[in-house]
This record gives structure tokens, sequence and C-alpha cells, in this order.
């Protein structure tokens, strides 16, 4: 099977400068460099024409380049990605050119560029292309924020790209789990990538996320609305109360609903409503012998609530000592105490003492039998009647409230009423608090409660799309199929106590990753209990192969690239030396070093055979053959390290740079843009 590779990653300057580095295919490349050569800006060039929102290249980069460019490679497929470069300070323009096809011609100024698209609409074309499903893209920036969770070209870098952030951290898993902003949709799609889900299924999750959250805010704004209702209810039925003392409207209905009641407000608030009676003192001589009829019925309620109460403890009581009485009787018929006989057992008299007394005890016995069925059968009836008195105190309790309510009202307009001089007044005054209080309601409390039925029945049916279960077992399988392919790379590394002979064991859930010690005794190790950069860096190249190796095999839709940020970072520190190059003396091979802190430092150290040289060379190796042994697999190694005495690296060389040359990933002679 063929995978995506890269053919070319290409930079455009001013005055038609052009820079472009080629790579082979299916092949280990390499590029070294000293520091402050651009080696690292290779990374950012290529996860900006992937659709990066932020330019990150480096400003001396930034300042020289106007365009930056990478051609992509499947058999004979070919793509095109670029992107304009902003100056110092500026954020990318909204474009991005996308171009596919057979025996493209690699542009070389931004005139040439083809494909030209909004960054969304393009992001979507790569990933078609690239074979990621997807819905199509409006053009759109919304369409774009509501889409972060969506599988794309964005969510498969951290596959991708091994960068000096993650080499050799003990806490950074992926490329980009450090960040807050990428981490949720690189977790939230990793399913599919491993290919737990497809793109259908994938679109039912992430529509069923969206569902649950949409019927979560609404299923609160009901509540909140029903809340309110009640607050606006009783007002709407205290100036109604008010309105009918004046004449104004009739009595308002008892289930009515909101939308009636302020309806009634508001055309007793008109000035074409005409009173129908005149008020007076005995509507509040009413309410009044109404407020007491229900608080008699409430204090009845509650005294006869009471009384079933105590009638239920003493019922409970009374169950608990006739129970104890009837098993200490039962032991008439353990003895058999039942069948005396009538004749004395000593002068075989007849006597009839003991039959009478096992008469009696049989009657005391029979007694018992029925009054605890009696209890059993009362009880039940108690504590149903108990509970419909509750409810009957609380329908009570409400009506007594609103008839206070009511009363108060009364009272405050009679009172009010003696400070006018005549009806007319008093209706006026009415109408402008009436007024006031429509102009103050909310409008969307007048709208019909919505109905989440729908809502409901969507997500029944998006959780029968998405079978949790058999998701769940999917994704044990593709973390134990990741697990054995990293630990089988892990096993080709150099490593040092507690991971030798160790095995890893990968989870996409947090994501993390564990170390299990051999043998049954072994412990189960986190990255932080490792404590060392060597055994750091051996999980993450083996976490990285092996994501490679279970893409490979389940077909999923990621590129076949592993970049490398510099292995050699845990086993040559930064050393100074006289000379620019020095073979060691063991084969003659040569180290360059990082110093980025004293540019008079020369570009290469001398090594020697020791144990880091031959880890150094492990690494290597592995990746030589693992290439070797893989289909469609390309690695590109940014590296301080030199080894001339390797064929193999030698030839897989494609960039040279040291500070002696004066080469670097941007020549010194290009032009320095215009800032304006």
């Amino acid at each position: 099977m063929k995978r995506w590779n890269i053919a070319s990653v290409f930079f455009i300057g001013e005055e038609d400068s052009f820079r472009i580095i080629e790579l082979d295919a299916d092949r280990v490349n390499i590029i070294t460099g000293a520091s402050g050569t651009g080696k690292s800006a290779v990374i950012k060039a290529l996860d900006f024409c992937l659709g990066s929102s932020k330019c990150q290249l480096p400003v001396y980069v930034r300042r020289r380049c106007v365009a930056v460019g990478v051609k992509w490679v499947m058999g004979d497929d070919e793509m095109i990605s670029c992107r304009q470069v902003p100056l110092v300070g500026k954020a990318p323009n909204s474009y991005m050119y996308v171009t596919t096809g057979r025996n493209l011609k690699t542009p070389r100024s931004v005139e040439e560029f083809e494909g030209r698209g909004l960054v969304a609409v393009s992001k979507a074309r790569l990933g078609e292309a690239f074979g990621i499903d997807s819905s199509p893209v409006a053009d759109s920036e919304q369409t774009e924020r509501d889409s972060t969770d969506r599988p794309s070209i964005r969510q498969f870098t951290p596959y991708m790209f091994v960068t000096k952030e993650v080499i050799d951290s003990e806490t950074v898993l992926l490329h980009g789990l450090d960040d807050n902003r990428k981490a949720p949709p690189i977790v939230s799609t990793m399913p599919y990538f491993l290919g737990v889900v497809s793109g259908s299924t994938a679109a039912a999750e992430r529509r069923l996320r969206q569902a649950r959250r949409a019927l979560e805010i609404d299923s609160a704004r009901e509540e909140a609305r029903v809340a309110k209702d009640s607050v606006l209810k009783q007002r709407s039925r205290v100036l109604l109360g008010e309105a009918q003392q004046l004449g104004l409207v009739e009595s308002a209905p008892e289930e009515a609903d909101e939308a009636l009641l302020i309806s009634l407000v508001r055309n007793a608030a008109s000035p074409a409503a005409r009173p129908l009676q005149y008020p007076g003192a005995d509507q509040l001589d009413i309410l009044q012998e109404r407020r007491q009829v229900a608080l008699r019925e409430l204090n009845q309620t509650k005294r006869k609530l009471r009384a079933l109460a105590v009638t239920e403890q003493e019922s409970l009581d009374y169950e608990t000592a006739v129970s104890s009485q009837h098993e200490k009787l039962r032991i008439a018929e353990h003895l058999h105490l039942l069948e005396v006989p009538t004749k004395c057992p000593v002068c075989e008299s007849e006597t009839t003492a003991g039959a009478e007394t096992a008469l009696a005890m049989r009657h005391s016995l029979e007694t018992i039998r029925t009054e605890t069925s009696a209890i059993g059968r009362l009880r039940p009836q108690l504590g149903e009647a108990a509970a419909q008195m509750n409810t009957r105190v609380e329908e009570l309790s409400g009506l007594l409230r609103q008839l206070d309510a009511a009363v108060a009202s009364a009272l405050n307009r009679i009172a009010e009423a003696r400070q006018f001089a005549d009806l007319a007044q008093l209706q006026s005054f009415f109408r402008g608090k009436a007024t006031f209080f429509l102009e103050t309601v909310d409008d969307q409390l007048l709208k019909p409660a919505k109905d989440l039925t729908k809502q409901r029945d969507e997500i029944a049916d998006l959780e029968a799309q998405v079978d949790a279960d058999n998701r769940r077992i999917r994704m044990r399988r593709a973390e134990s199929a990741v697990s054995q392919y990293a630990s089988e790379v892990f096993s080709k590394l150099p490593k040092v106590e507690p991971c030798v002979d160790a095995e890893l064991v990968f989870s996409a859930r947090e994501p993390s990753i564990s170390v299990i010690e051999d043998g049954p005794d072994g412990a189960v190790l986190s990255m932080a209990d490792l404590g060392s950069d060597q055994n750091w860096l051996a999980v993450h190249v083996a976490l990285a192969f092996g994501l490679q190796r279970h893409f490979e095999k389940e077909r999923r839709p990621v590129p076949g690239v592993i970049v490398l940020d510099q292995l050699s970072r845990p086993y040559f520190p930064n050393q100074s030396r006289d000379s620019d190059e020095i073979e060691d003396e063991a084969d003659g091979g040569v180290a360059e070093i990082d110093s980025a802190e004293d540019e008079s430092r020369p570009d290469e150290i001398s090594i020697s055979e020791d144990e880091d040289y031959v880890a150094m060379r492990q690494h290597i190796d592995f990746l030589f053959k693992e290439v070797e042994g893989r289909s469609g697999l390309q690695v590109l190694l940014l590296e301080h390290a030199y080894f001339p005495s390797d064929p193999r690296y030698v030839a897989a060389t494609k960039e040279r740079w040291t500070k002696a040359s004066g080469k670097g990933l941007i020549p010194r002679n290009w032009k320095r843009r215009s800032e304006k």
C-alpha cells in the first residue's frame, strides 16, 4: 500500500528567490545543521502548509520569504499546498492554495500558485485528498469554529511531528497535547484516526454531543422559565384582583396560563376598558370569609394528620408488643401442650385442669393472630391517608398565600381609594401600574413551552447509531494493537533501567502511555517514573512508529511521514572544540553541536565510541531498518550529529548546513522584505 510522502519543501523570496529541499519517498531523509541554520523551521513550514491558524516560522524566515509550499506524492498522485508568509507581527491571510493531480509543476513565484480558497475550504480539500471522511464545509468562519472536533488534517499532525518539545519530554506525549486549545480536538478525533469509528459514526458522535449540550441548555432554560412563570402568574393575579375590584375585568379562570393572564391585564389597562361594578369593601369580606374557611380546613387537616401520625406510631408499637406475645405463646405448639390428657398421670383420676389451660392458651393465640392481621391491614391505609392529608395541606397552604396576597391587595386598594377623589382617578392609577408591569414582562415567558420530545428522540436515535459497547471493544482492540507495535519497537531501542525488557501500554482516552516492567512482580510506571532522557526518547520514538504501523495496517488517512527533531539531544551535550571537524578514533564519526548561546562555537565536536555514541547509532540503525520493512513510510530526521563513516547516513543526508559553509534553510543573500 502506498501512502502520502513529502516530495519537497520550497520557499519563495523577493526578486524571484527560490529555495527547495528535495526529499525521497519511502526513505530516510536527513538534514543536519548547526544551531540557527533553520532545521526546526522545516517542521513549522510543514505545519503552516497543513492549515495552521498561526504562522510560527522564525523571524529571520518571515522577513525574507513571501511564501512557502509543500509538495506531496503518493505513487503517481501529487498534491501541492502553498501559503503566503505574513510579515512579523501580522496574522496570516485567509487563503491557501491547494492543487492536486499528476506531474504537477512546482511553482517558483506567488503568481504561479493555483487552487486558491479559504483556509477552511482548503483544509477540507487536503483532508479529502488524504482520505479523511468529512462533510462539506461552507465558506464561513462560523463553520470553522463549529467544526473544531471534526476530523481534519489539523488532528493528524501529532502523529507526524516528534518535535523538540516532545522527543525527550516526561510530560508531553504527542505534539500539540501541551496546548489547551489544540488538545481537545486531538483527543476527540483520536478514535477516528485509530480506526475505532468511521466517518459517519464520528459525525453521529459529534451530533450526539451537540444534541446533549443543546438539550441540557434547553432543559435549564425551561426550568428557569417555569420558575419565573409562577412569580408572573402570582403578580398577574394580584393585578387582576385589583382590576376586578375597580370593575375593569371579570374574575380570571383558575386554569388560566400566563399568556391569558397577561392578556387580561393588558385589557384592563386599556383606556377602552369600562368598569363593570363599583369597588367596595364587601369584596374584602368575601376574601376574609374564604380565608377563614381555608384556614379552618387547614387546621383541621393538620390536627387529623397529627392524630394519624400518633395512631400510626401506636399501631406500630402495638404490633411489636403483640408479635412479642405471639412468639412467647408459640411455645405451646413446640411442646404439644394443646394435647393435654384428661387423666392424672399419677392416680389416673379424671381431671380437666390441664385441658382448660391448654384451651385458654389456644384462644389467646387465635386472638393475637387476629389482631396482628388487622394491624397489617390498617397500617397501609393509615399511610395512604397521611399522604393524602399532606397533599391537601400543601394545597391549602398555597391557597392561603394567594388569599393573603389578595387581602393585602384589597386593603391597599381601599386605603388608596381614600386618597382619590373619584373612581376615575383610581382607575388611572391602576392603569399606570399595570402598564409599567406589562413593559417589564419578559416576552420570552409568554412563548409556549418548548417541546423537548424531538430532541430526546434524536438523542436516542444517535445513541443507537453510536453503539457504545461496539466502540468500547474496538477501542480496546486499537489500543492493544498500538501497544504491541510500540513494545516491539521499544525492544529494539537503547534504554536503561527500569525500561530494560519492559513493555508499553497505550491508552487513547487520556491519552497516556504506561511502562510495564518484566515479570509478575513488575511495576506499572508512568512517564515521570522513568527518570532518564534516554528512556523518554525511546518511549516517544516507539510510540510514533507504533502508531504508524497501526495506521499502515488499518489503512488510516494519516500520511506515512515521521519528522524527528534531533534524536541526539539526550546523548551529545553541547561542547566546544578547536577544529571544524575531527574524526573519532574508532571509525571517523563526527557530530555537530547545538549551541544557541555561543555563536562562536564550532559546528562539530569529537566523539568517541562510548555508550552514548553506540546508543545513537542504534537509533539510526533502527530508522533505516524500520523504513525498509514498511510500505510507504518516510522519515525526515533533523539532526546535529553527522556520521561520515556510515554510507547510509551520508546518502540519506539531503542538506548539511554548517556555520563554516554559511549554508542554511534561507540563504544569507536573500533580500529582506519591506515591513510596509
